[in-house]
């Protein structure tokens, strides 16, 4: 017999909300998750603000539901826990080893990007990041790639929020500069990090998309300028391009 969904227990039915709002966001508003979910207004209202109160969801000002930041921790925690982990780190470690610098994933969390893991090469200076730690989204290379597959108005309006400090001698605080950059980026498929965030150190990133088209990750490396120039960085695309596909199926499965 056919389990009516009316009949459904509730954490079930919250379940399928938070789903909805992932899977669907442009249709999630309190409205069409009712009519689509089959569940009564008022029922619906009152998940719906249980799940914001609690952090699970957030609601937004056009009346759309979004994975809050609670759920959004849940999702990042379990990834360490990803059942190709040791296939990610063995082709992280080939990477570095092809490469001799370290390498790195990080995320998309709301409106952060985070460090998610990394390999580290055995020259003395390190970028002291810890997993978890956020990224700068303007000057250095995964954050202003994960800058470029924003909307661009969003994107710019970031930018104004974050650019009015330097990190290091070329950090771009121009605006039409910094439109520039994301649009190369948008062009060529990878960013470069010229000595924006530290001085005399060079990055680049290249992204990992999801099935659905949306970015997942960033695989970056950088380097001091005494090891490798951004001409180096350039001819390092095409093997970091090669990797992040397979990273691809890893993240994905």
């Amino acid at each position: 017999m056919t389990e009516n969904k009316n009949t459904r227990n509730s954490p079930r039915r919250i379940l399928e909300i938070i789903e909805a709002i992932c899977t669907n966001p442009e249709a999630a508003t309190a409205a069409r998750l009712s009519q689509t979910l089959a569940i009564p207004a008022p029922t619906i209202y009152r998940w719906l603000d249980a799940l914001s109160e609690e952090r699970f969801i957030a609601p937004t000002a056009s009346g759309h539901y979004v994975p809050g930041e609670r759920f959004r921790d849940l999702i990042l925690n379990s990834l360490q826990y990803e059942p190709k982990v040791t296939e990610r780190r063995s082709l992280l470690r080939s990477l570095s080893e092809q490469l001799t610098e370290t390498v790195s994933l990080s995320i998309p969390h709301g409106t952060k990007l985070i460090y998610f893991d990394r390999l580290e090469s055995h020259w003395p200076f390190q970028v002291n990041l810890k997993v978890g730690a956020p990224l700068p989204l303007h000057c250095c290379a995964s954050g202003k790639l994960y800058m470029a597959t924003l909307e661009p108005k969003a994107a710019m309006g970031i930018f104004e929020r974050i650019s009015d400090k330097k990190s290091a001698r070329n950090t771009i605080t121009a605006k039409i500069a910094f439109a520039a950059e994301l649009e190369q980026i948008r062009a060529v498929g990878y960013a470069l990090d010229k000595e924006e965030w530290f001085n005399d150190m060079v990055g680049a990133a290249v992204p990992i998309y999801g099935e659905t088209g949306a970015l997942i990750a960033c695989l970056s490396t950088h380097a001091l300028t005494t090891r490798k120039s951004v001409v180096d960085m350039e001819k390092d695309m095409p093997l970091m391009l090669e990797v992040a596909q397979k990273l691809k199926a890893c993240l994905n499965g």
